[in-house]
């Protein structure tokens, strides 16, 4: 099953499922202890907060609503990037894998603060 949204928004959606695994895949290669444990949970409700807050923002039921639904798709995307910062200072992965989903997720924030930017220009 998949899950219809605009077109337009499909592609970021699809990034968006695929960084979803990139993290989950990244966890699980941490060591198992106690800070990592909490680490991981901490990561993954934030990156799959970012797939629920896009899909709910393509539902929106007015721009206000989609520029505000989408200010916590970038807020998420942004603590997402704090953990894989804390992730990396911990060397609970390597740098190199870290590094992708870094980069992807700072795409992706570009990508929300001009959805956001746009957005709030019609709003006026």
């Amino acid at each position: 099953m998949q899950i219809e949204v605009n077109p337009k928004a499909q592609n970021t959606l699809t990034r968006i499922k695929h960084l979803i695994k990139e993290v989950a895949e990244l966890i699980n290669k941490f060591p198992k202890t106690t800070a990592a444990f909490k680490i991981a949970g901490q990561i993954m409700d934030s990156v799959t907060s970012i797939g629920a807050n896009f899909v709910e923002a393509q539902s929106a039921r007015s721009k206000k609503e989609f520029v505000s639904t989408m200010g916590v798709v970038l807020k998420e995307t942004k603590e997402t990037l704090f953990w894989l910062e804390i992730i990396q200072e911990l060397k609970l992965t390597s740098e190199e894998e870290n590094d992708k989903i870094s980069i992807e997720c700072k795409e992706l924030a570009k990508i929300f603060a001009s959805a956001i930017i746009t957005s709030s220009k019609n709003l006026k």
